[in-house]
């Protein structure tokens, strides 16, 4: 019995060991509160480094944060003495609170940005406050067309009901996404809008003369011009939000408050689009393509006729008589942060 007993000891304690060294060697191998990591990060098209101004400049890499990622800044400054520089931050959304993480995003370059040598930081930061940096050389070249269009999307509060949004107000510190057209309607840029599906943005439509002046006012310089215009959103095949149970489809609703003018906009039916309200909602998500389209009507008395819900119409052109001047054609992702 004695025998026994120290045998069954000795057996435990073998095990017990080795248990002790298997943890031992799997804590050599990821020590507690290791710095971030992060590998081959992919710079602008083809890994080359450039970018043109007014264009987005592609990233792409993957992260290790034993400690869980909190932050992700990026930073471009220029060389050289000069001081132009901007910066983009990401604290909330899919690359947060995880550990492993492929960094895929478009950055907008402002087309102001001066051509040139600049230097590019990109730093992520654990919950643990350690944080690792990597650097690269990036040479911005010049914007050589200057825009004839512009959308800006920018996140706004708000809640959906039916066709249109309650409670609509601006949110501090939301950081507008543009996309530059050329005279033809087609993406100066990436030419794509990356949009949370359940999130409402404000779209503001601008148009810019040769001297890159805007002139989309001239659309609702008074009532009597402003009947004649309508902005709609085509393609992509949307379901509308009416026509869902859980307030979780899309909403496209064009709404200025004033003309040129200063006279208010006193009914639903009289805004034209130059500045607009869109989600795409939950229903939606995915990538899509679409058009921004400013239609001028046939005649004043067809605009009191368009619904909130004709906004996506595949026939809007035989709906509605007229001619499309301003056609813009972007890609619309519709994905969670």
């Amino acid at each position: 019995m004695k025998t026994r007993n120290i045998r069954f000891f000795f057996l435990l304690s073998t095990i017990l060991l080795g248990f002790l060294s298997s943890c031992k060697n799997d804590n050599d191998e990821i020590p507690a509160l290791a710095k971030p990591q992060i590998g081959t990060l992919e710079i602008g098209s083809g890994n080359n480094k450039t970018v043109q101004a007014g264009s987005d400049l592609h990233l792409e890499g993957d992260i290790l944060a034993e400690a869980l990622i909190a932050k992700i800044e990026i930073e471009v400054h220029q060389e050289g003495g000069g001081q132009y520089k901007f910066t983009k931050a990401y604290t909330d959304g899919k690359y947060i609170g995880v550990k492993n993480a492929t960094f895929h995003e478009h950055i907008d370059v402002p087309g102001d940005a001066p051509a040139g040598a600049y230097h590019f930081h990109f730093i992520v930061t654990d919950k643990a406050g350690n944080a690792t940096t990597a650097e690269s050389a990036l040479t911005i070249t010049a914007a050589d067309v200057k825009p004839s269009f512009k959308l800006i999307f920018t996140e706004v509060a708000g809640t959906p009901h039916g066709n249109h949004f309650h409670d609509l107000a601006d949110k501090s510190n939301a950081e507008p996404m543009t996309i530059n057209f050329n005279e033809k309607g087609q993406a100066l840029s990436g030419g794509h809008a990356h949009l949370h599906p359940a999130k409402i943005y404000k779209i503001e439509f601008k148009q810019y003369n040769t001297s890159a002046q805007e002139i989309q006012n001239q659309y609702i310089l008074n009532k009597s011009t402003a009947d004649y215009y309508k902005a709609f959103l085509v393609g992509g095949s949307f379901i509308l939000n009416p026509n869902t149970t859980g307030e979780n489809g899309a909403i496209f609703q064009t709404r200025e408050t004033k003309y040129a003018d200063g006279t208010t906009i006193s009914d639903a039916t009289e805004t034209t689009g130059i500045i607009t309200y869109f989600t795409a909602g939950n229903v939606n998500a995915g990538e899509k393509q679409v058009l921004f389209v400013l239609r001028k009507l046939k005649d004043s008395s067809t605009k009191a006729t368009i619904t909130r819900t004709d906004w996506n119409l595949s026939n809007y052109e035989t709906k509605f008589a007229g001619q499309d001047l301003v056609k813009l054609s972007f890609e619309l992702h519709a994905e969670e942060d």
